[in-house]
């Protein structure tokens, strides 16, 4: 399930600092989607820039709502 894969992916940002690295250099919001699919794709993980894009919308939704 690519959520599943896209939540793997993330927790290897969060013990890499040389992916972080990566990803924090790229100022494009295109270009950092399509490089946070071809990393997490060299590292086993699938997903699209469609399903990363729902994934970051629903954590957006909830952070909003958890303020009145």
């Amino acid at each position: 399930m690519p959520r599943e894969a896209f939540e793997r992916f993330r927790a290897l940002v969060l013990r890499e600092p040389e992916l972080q690295a990566r990803l924090r250099d790229v100022q494009d919001p295109a270009a950092f989607l399509e490089l946070v699919v071809r990393l997490g794709g060299e590292r086993g993980c699938h997903f699209t820039s469609e399903e990363v894009r729902a994934v970051w919308q629903e954590a957006r939704r909830t952070w909003f709502e958890r303020w009145p």
